[in-house]
């Protein structure tokens, strides 16, 4: 429970209303209650003001005017409500301090104020810097470093084996063994059961403010760079690097060896296949369409290098003519 004179504080906003009034907990603005707050991203939805229950609300200055009776007056409504929820994040008994369960090799160094969950396993010559959670059931490899206020979810593996192989003349596969590490840098999330390669020489590389969403394959020695955000279910293969800033979407696949700049959009289920040197938002994929519909378009598509074969001969014969 806070009253909004701290609330106010905490996010830096100009109060205008009651400081003494208390809330409980945080709610959409179309659910919340008396002693619940919630926010309004933009102008777009400033109509759910007048209905809403909730007892106070955070809203950009443009929306002052359109204000309930309290309100948090913020530069950024979005992002203060993001800094706020921290704030109210419920707190878990199984996530406090060092579990016993968890296991530990050699020369394990772990900074201050780290939270580490129920049955992980650091191995050797791991470092944790300071203020880093780590969730239930994760895994960081031998040598792997992980850097300052950094939050990583359950299930996560951290310097897993890469996907290297050489095939020899009798076409058996035999297995490159991946001496590099993983570096995370600081402020940076891992979503549940996401996996990160170590590198097979160098090493792979997130840096700083990095956010990775859950079920995320970043392969050896990709790099990705500061305060670039990736969804659910992408993969990255190996020797990728990943400029600054930049938003993957869902389900994205990018094939190895690229290099992506900065400030690049990428969205959902798109396949990258070269190198993206211009900031921008970038699709590659097909609509979705009836499976019968699908069918005709596949066979034409099969057919695309006969026509303009074709096409390139009638229009070297009319250029004759």
């Amino acid at each position: 429970m806070r009253t909004l004179g701290e609330i106010a504080i905490l996010i830096d906003a100009e109060l205008i209303g009651d400081a003494n009034y208390q809330i409980l907990g945080l709610a959409s603005i179309d659910q919340a209650q008396a002693d619940q707050l919630s926010y309004v991203a933009s102008n777009k939805y400033s109509n759910q003001l007048d209905n809403t229950q909730a007892g106070a609300v955070i809203i950009n200055k443009s929306l002052k005017d359109s204000r309930p009776a309290n309100a948090l007056i913020v530069k950024d409504a979005p992002v203060a409500f993001a800094k706020l929820s921290q704030h109210f994040r419920p707190e878990n008994s199984l996530m406090i301090g060092i579990h016993p369960s968890v296991t530990m090799g050699k020369n394990v160094q772990i900074g201050d104020n780290c939270t580490i969950g129920v049955n992980v396993v650091l191995e050797d010559e791991v470092i944790i810097g300071n203020n880093v959670t780590i969730g239930a059931n994760s895994v960081i490899h031998h040598q792997c470093q992980v850097g300052n206020d950094v939050v990583i979810d359950s299930g996560v593996v951290i310097g897993s084996e890469g996907f290297g192989n050489a095939r020899d003349n009798q076409q058996h596969w035999h297995a490159i063994a991946h001496l590099g590490r993983v570096i995370i840098n600081n402020q940076v999330t891992i979503g549940a059961n996401t996996a990160i390669d170590r590198g097979t020489l160098g090493d792979t590389i997130i840096h700083n403010g990095v956010r990775l969403d859950n079920l995320i394959h970043i392969a050896h020695n990709v790099i990705i760079g500061e305060d670039t955000a990736i969804a659910a279910c992408s993969g990255i293969a190996g020797s990728t690097k990943i400029g600054e800033r930049c938003m993957i979407g869902g389900m994205v696949g990018i094939v190895g060896h690229l290099n992506i700049c900065d400030d690049v959009i990428i969205n959902a289920k798109s396949t990258v296949d070269k190198n993206i040197n211009s900031a921008g938002m970038y699709t590659g994929i097909m609509p979705l369409m009836p499976h019968k519909k699908w069918q005709i378009v596949g066979v034409w598509l099969t057919k695309l290098d006969k026509i303009t074969k074709y096409l390139n001969i009638k229009l070297n014969y009319l250029k004759g003519k």
